[in-house]
């Protein structure tokens, strides 16, 4: 039997959903709302949700290497969190190279 399960944590439109390879069970999100939702399908609600800035956050990816880090397109710039350090939603990194609008980062 298949189950379906609705995540909640976004207060707008989804824009991506990334699953854990080194973790199975962690999924997290990115929408219009400007959060990051990281969720573990064992607990019932989300998990941590990290505030970007209030601009639309396109697209995420974790670190390859490290998956505590997460990667985020926030219009032309990508900014990085550690999401050990989830409560002070305090950016690592960030990179503006682009002049146009990052729709995809992987």
């Amino acid at each position: 039997m298949n189950y379906v399960r609705r995540l909640k944590g976004h207060k707008d439109t989804v824009l991506c959903c990334i699953a854990s390879r080194a973790r199975p069970g962690i999924v997290a999100s990115c929408g219009e709302d400007g959060q990051i939702c990281y969720f573990d399908l064992r607990c019932k609600d989300v998990v941590i949700s990290l505030d970007v800035g209030g601009q639309p956050v396109s697209s995420i990816c974790f670190k390859p290497d490290n998956e505590c880090a997460i990667y985020a397109s926030v219009g032309s710039e990508v900014k990085s969190f550690d999401l050990n350090m989830a409560s002070s939603d305090k950016i690592l990194e960030s990179y503006n190279y682009n002049k146009e609008e990052i729709n995809q980062i992987g």
